[in-house]
């Protein structure tokens, strides 16, 4: 039996809301027909790439703040994430991996903190 391949993410840089130009965060997501959003996304003050959907959602289609979010390719996003997140993006098969963990667990906001 022939499996469909998993949708490809998109990936959006999340400027800082003091209007400065800087990046401040990252989101990785993907979208399908038959499920909710699933996002990864770099929560600068706790330094971890975390699944938060609930606050991804935000920046995708809340007119409010999606001028903050611009969308990137993924050679780009593995670069912002490097310079200057300095971070290293996870594989897409990290991030699926995330996104199946996450919700699982339930993670609309990201992990509960230790």
């Amino acid at each position: 039996m022939a499996t469909m391949a998993p949708s490809r993410f998109g990936y959006k840089k999340v400027m800082t809301s003091d209007e400065s130009a800087r990046v401040g965060s990252m989101i990785a997501y993907r979208l399908a027909e038959d499920r909710s959003l699933q996002a990864v996304m770099w929560a600068a003050h706790r330094k971890i790439w975390m699944f938060a959907p609930a606050i991804a959602v935000q920046f995708i289609y809340d007119p409010e703040v999606t001028d903050r979010a611009k969308e990137i390719d993924r050679p780009t996003a593995e670069r912002v994430a490097r310079e200057e997140l300095r971070t290293e993006l996870p594989s897409e098969e990290t991030l699926a991996a995330m996104c199946e963990e996450g919700e699982r667990m339930g993670w609309e906001l990201g992990p509960p903190e230790e």
